[in-house]
């Protein structure tokens, strides 16, 4: 195992003062690296009989991010509630508005809230870290709504300090590739369908499946704008003929490459905020 220096070490012990303040605790689990993490502290803090993991199971979401949600439940030892539910039912967010995240944010923890109020599980804790206020995150404003914990953040960690700790404790995510829902594909103001949704799938999983492990596949209309890494643009070149296959056979029209490559919320990109 690495060891940690002095500043990760400080904000670690300070994660799991945070946890160690409540009798349980409910963590909403994605399946990404951030969540993981947090159930991971919990799990040292509290005891794994003391942690309840809760995954939104929707058609919104990359299908291998449920199982990876299930992989670390099963990993940690914790109990793990997957709720099912279709985000395109929440009012507001099919719609596409600019606050969509607000919308399905909001109900996702209700619903959350609720199986863990059940569970006799008060607190709730999410893995936003402290990066996550540096872009356009309408969902915050239902965290502190619903009263949900960011324990990551309350610490002061960081996305970079996140993989090192989960590299650190062992997480077979820590170097996962963040995977937004699936709207975030989708320009605000377009009316998100499901059809939408399988599409971009479908063509984000071709792309993985040739080695773009970082990629993006933005849906404007008949057109698909590819992001992948910057430094790797090139290797689509010889791929183009497979690729605008592939896509074709999806449903996409015109096919075109993002030359500034991969970043992460290029939806938001000439919002006035």
């Amino acid at each position: 195992m690495q060891l940690l220096n002095e500043e990760l070490t400080k904000k670690w012990k300070a994660l799991a003062h945070l946890l160690m303040d409540q009798m349980s605790v409910g963590v909403a689990l994605s399946g990404g690296v951030d969540s993981a993490l947090v159930t991971c502290a919990a799990v040292e803090a509290l005891g794994a009989g003391k942690v309840t993991a809760f995954t939104i199971a929707s058609p919104v979401e990359m299908p291998e991010e449920l199982e990876t949600a299930q992989q670390i439940a099963s990993l940690l030892g914790v109990q793990h509630e997957v709720i099912d539910w279709n985000d395109l039912d929440t009012p507001g967010f099919a719609q596409n508005p600019v606050d969509r995240c607000y919308w399905c944010k909001k109900e996702r923890l209700a619903q959350i809230r609720e199986r863990a109020s059940a569970l006799g599980i008060y607190s709730v804790c999410d893995g936003s870290n402290q990066d996550d206020g540096d872009d356009y995150r309408p969902g915050r404003r239902a965290l502190t709504e619903l009263g949900v914990l960011s324990p990551l953040a309350l610490a002061g960690i960081t996305k970079a300090d996140v993989r090192a700790l989960a590299q650190w404790k062992g997480l077979p995510v820590w170097d996962k590739p963040s995977h937004p829902c699936l709207a975030t594909r989708i320009p605000y103001g377009t009316h998100i369908f499901l059809e939408d949704l399988q599409k971009v799938s479908a063509a984000e999983a071709w792309l993985s499946g040739q080695g773009f492990t970082q990629n993006r596949v933005r849906l404007h209309g008949d057109l698909a704008r590819i992001e992948v890494p910057f430094d790797e643009l090139e290797r689509l070149i010889p791929l183009r003929t497979k690729l605008l296959t592939a896509f074709k056979e999806l449903g996409m029209l015109y096919i075109t490459l993002d030359l500034q490559g991969f970043r992460s919320g290029s939806m938001n990109e000439g919002m006035k905020l």
